[in-house]
């Protein structure tokens, strides 16, 4: 540029400065918007070819609490978390019938996870990641190992028999050194024959420093409740830490072939009973800890068939087909109390407009089968849904016989609103006192345009003391200064109502519900071994 040129510019910034600096600061806003919006483009496009966050499939599923952005700075890596239950999700809930029509395919990925690997006496670390072959074809994972097999143990994840998938779920715990004078693990069974109205509870108990016991607790129709205790010692080897066979005392669990075999073998009962789980009809495990309370809880059989005997001093039952639940519970239980119930039926078709149908059409068999469970766990000196669980309900329903998968499915899990116990009237006796009880319950739960309601008609109660260690399994002990509480254990009939996923959910059959009341005043809770 020549002298000239160089005098005319500076000459022109000097004669009017403000419109030079405004020409100037357009400039360099220019610039500056044109640096972030390649820095922008350059991001969305790293991010859409990110192995980590796409997969090569639409959605990602992340644990609840971690926050996407993670993503972008190695979260996935780095923080090496894991999706709790990812069989059960697959299986159940993302090829289950209500999301199939919707999801192509599902495959659960272990992306870029540290390992160490021995070879020749050196240990070398690697990063590795891994997949289900067929499942990474169908989802179109980028990282995909082309030829690649299921093997043995991919199909039994996927399809697991019922025998493996309940020693799976259904297994004892080891519980922490601190927790060990609270602890409590035990396997609770109930059963109901709706032929006769016979039930029973039998709950096989293993404390934590090696006490142990059996509780049973029948009632045989137009007759007394009968309660038998059973202490036991529980020994090295009772416990079964990777499969669901247990025996403490006198009592037996096993797991023969996907079948519960039930035993005890005691001058005061001889219980033999067979539990055969519904297909699909069970709650993976869940386990709460906070700072006073560990709580772990798994259902591997919400809805089953029992077949059997149990025979007392003063009482015989026999069992075909009659209605089994079995849950399995561990954890610290000082100051805790819950709601609870379980319910599962027949199908009841919708009534038929006046005059589309016959009478026989009208009265037809119920069509398929569901089940209901709620629960909510209280700590005393917590605010409601603090230091426990917060209230939930789970639906199941049988598909049509014509639909896949089959064998039961898991529908939704959804927050409970209210659970409203009504027509209070005097109960059953407990130290001398008459125990108020329900006449009825009522549940309801909704999420979104999910709604489901439950009512339980109640036809029969029993009470224990809480911290007694209850006739039918372990009672949770008051916290120190608490008033007595009777645990109240409720028999009857359910109606279940609802929508899910626009469908219609209807169900009738037998139910079971649990609950605390405050002892009477002026009653004498006496004082026994807790």
């Amino acid at each position: 540029m020549t002298s000239p040129i160089w005098m005319l510019a500076w000459r022109s910034l000097a004669d009017r400065p403000r419109r030079s600096l405004l020409l100037l600061a357009g400039y360099g806003i220019g610039v500056a918007v044109m640096i972030a919006l390649l820095s922008v483009g350059d991001a969305l496009l790293a991010q859409a070819r990110d192995r980590d966050l796409v997969s090569g499939g639409d959605v990602v599923l992340l644990p609840e609490g971690v926050d996407p952005s993670v993503l972008k700075v190695n979260g996935v890596t780095d923080l090496s978390f894991t999706i709790q239950q990812a069989g059960f999700i697959t299986r159940e809930i993302l090829l289950g019938p209500r999301f199939a029509p919707a999801i192509a395919a599902a495959a659960p990925q272990i992306t870029a996870r540290q390992i160490y690997v021995r070879a020749r006496d050196r240990v070398v670390p690697a990063i590795a990641s891994a997949g289900i072959p067929s499942l990474d074809v169908a989802a179109g994972v980028t990282a995909a190992v082309p030829g690649a097999e299921d093997t043995p143990r991919d199909r039994a994840w996927l399809a697991p028999s019922s025998a493996a998938l309940i020693d799976r779920i259904d297994r004892f715990h080891r519980p922490p050194e601190a927790a060990r004078p609270a602890w409590a693990e035990w396997d609770y069974f109930n059963f109901v024959d709706p032929a006769t109205g016979a039930y029973g509870y039998l709950t096989i108990l293993a404390g934590g420093r090696g006490r142990g016991g059996v509780f049973l607790r029948i009632k045989p129709p137009g007759r007394a409740v009968e309660d038998i205790a059973i202490p036991a010692a529980v020994r090295a080897g009772d416990l079964g830490f990777d499969s669901a066979d247990q025996r403490i005392g006198p009592a037996r669990v096993r797991n023969a072939g996907g079948r519960y075999h039930v035993t005890v073998d005691d001058p005061r009962a001889r219980v033999d009973l067979w539990l055969t789980p519904d297909p699909g009809f069970y709650l993976p495990p869940g386990e709460t800890a906070g700072d006073r309370v560990i709580s772990g809880y798994v259902v591997p059989a919400v809805r089953g068939r029992v077949r059997g005997e149990i025979r007392t001093r003063v009482t015989s039952l026999r069992f075909e087909r009659a209605a089994g639940y079995h849950d399995h519970n561990w954890g610290t239980w000082r100051g805790v109390t819950w709601e609870w119930g379980e319910a599962g039926g027949e199908a009841t078709p919708p009534p038929a407009p006046r005059g589309a149908a016959g009478a026989g059409e009208r009265n037809a068999p119920a069509h398929a089968v569901g089940a209901v469970l709620y629960g909510e766990l209280h700590v005393a000196g917590s605010e409601p849904g603090a230091g426990g669980r917060p209230a939930a309900l789970f639906v199941w329903a049988r598909p049509p016989e014509d639909s896949a998968p089959p064998g039961g499915a898991f529908l939704a899990a959804m927050p409970v609103s209210a659970i409203r116990y009504g027509g209070w009237h005097p109960g059953p006796v407990l130290a001398g006192r008459r125990i108020p009880a329900p006449a009825e319950v009522t549940v309801e739960a909704g999420a979104g345009a999910d709604h489901i309601s439950v009512h339980i008609r109640v036809r029969d109660a029993l009470a224990s003391i809480a911290g007694q260690g209850g006739p039918s399994g372990p009672m949770p002990r008051p916290a120190r200064g608490a008033p007595a509480a009777a645990f109240l254990q409720l028999r009857g009939d359910a109606q279940v109502r609802g929508i899910v996923d626009g469908r219609p959910v209807a169900f009738t059959g037998p139910a079971a519900a649990e609950t605390f009341v405050p002892m009477p005043a002026g009653s004498a809770a006496g004082t026994r071994r807790p």
